[in-house]
């Protein structure tokens, strides 16, 4: 055999070699296969369309979810309902102590594609004709696909576990006027099954810059009989409130007993206090329960110094749109145990 022939024989042979392997390899599936496969993954299509309406609850909030692509959020137990949330029709209006207002940005924009997917039931069926297919991504010891989507205001990235096809990590990335950056990641833990569909059982959320927390999902219910507008109603229970000048009259939240201090959820807000014209440091007479208790009126949380026995006051909540007053005794135990919600409370000035 000549050298040149040797030649030409093994680059034949190499050519013929880097063919079948490549015959072998299998191919990635497309995006309509992975969708496809990322329904089947969620349980049994029968099952799925049987489910109208269902719910789940995270401490206090519970999300209520329509096949129609609609959300709502409540905050409270019942019978107190503090805060709604409706996202439906590129729409997110929120009502808290009967102050409505409509979100817009990435708050808004966040609302939207939580009820696109939690509708779906954590699957991607309800993004199909918005993603894209980005390939494989590797984070821990598994391989992902990437999908990525525009939701308004928001950059929305889906990763889907590359052999069984459910959820793993939704991340939102956008900018917002107050917080600049915004980027919030979504980690799903394991699922579980309800109804014949699985839907997971916890995440764990986190915003750059924060701590994060893990959500656990609880007391899912499906198929509830619901009334024609509970998904357009988004009116609160909070109780009534009278206002006139130097004076207010509502009712209590929640109230707890712990540490020898007692806590007092109020359903007066910013605009009452306005409008009874009450300013920080002002002397206030508490009417609760055939009690009367001076304390003290502060705009802001006072300096933790200056918080010890014997310290009565009332503050904004930190974390809500309404008041709290604080009782720091052992002696108010006594009046905790008579406290009731949506029980009659009153305020004037000293």
């Amino acid at each position: 055999m000549t050298y040149h022939r040797w030649i030409f024989l093994t680059v034949c042979l190499l050519l013929l070699i880097s063919a079948s392997s490549q015959a072998s390899t299998p191919s990635e599936p497309s995006l309509k296969e992975i969708l496809a496969k990322n329904l089947k993954a969620a349980g049994d299509k029968k099952s799925m369309e049987k489910i109208e309406n269902y719910s789940f609850s995270y401490g206090p909030t519970t999300y209520y979810l329509s096949n129609k692509g609609l959300m709502k959020m409540t905050e409270g137990n019942e019978p107190i309902i503090t805060e709604v949330i409706l996202a439906a029709k590129n729409q997110v209006k929120r009502n808290c102590f009967n102050k409505t207002t409509e979100l817009s940005g990435v708050q808004k924009s966040t609302y939207l594609c939580l009820a696109r997917l939690w509708s779906g039931l954590f699957t991607l069926v309800n993004f199909e004709k918005d993603l894209e297919l980005k390939g494989l991504r590797s984070f821990g010891p598994k391989n992902h696909y990437m999908l990525t989507a525009r939701v308004d205001d928001l950059a929305v990235e889906f990763y889907l576990d590359s052999e069984e096809y459910t959820l793993q990590r939704l991340v939102f990335k956008g900018y917002d006027e107050e917080q600049n950056k915004y980027e919030v990641n979504h980690d799903y833990g394991p699922f579980m099954e309800i109804n014949s569909v699985k839907i997971p059982s916890s995440w764990f959320s986190s915003q750059v810059g924060t701590r994060g927390s893990t959500v656990e999902v609880t007391n899912v219910k499906v198929n509830q009989t619901l009334g024609k507008d509970f998904f357009e109603n988004f009116d609160v229970n909070v109780g009534d409130v009278e206002i006139s000048q130097g004076s207010l009259k509502g009712s209590i939240i929640e109230s707890g007993f712990r540490r020898n201090m007692l806590t007092i959820g109020t359903n007066w807000t910013e605009d009452c206090i306005q409008r009874a014209g009450f300013k920080s440091g002002d002397k206030l007479i508490l009417q609760i329960a055939e009690s009367e208790i001076e304390i003290d009126f502060h705009e802001a949380f006072p300096p933790r110094e200056s918080i010890g026995p014997g310290a009565k006051f009332m503050v904004p909540n930190q974390r809500n749109e309404n008041y709290i007053v604080y009782l720091i005794s052992p002696e108010f135990k006594e009046l905790a145990e008579k406290l009731e919600p949506l029980g009659t409370i009153r305020l004037k000035r000293k």
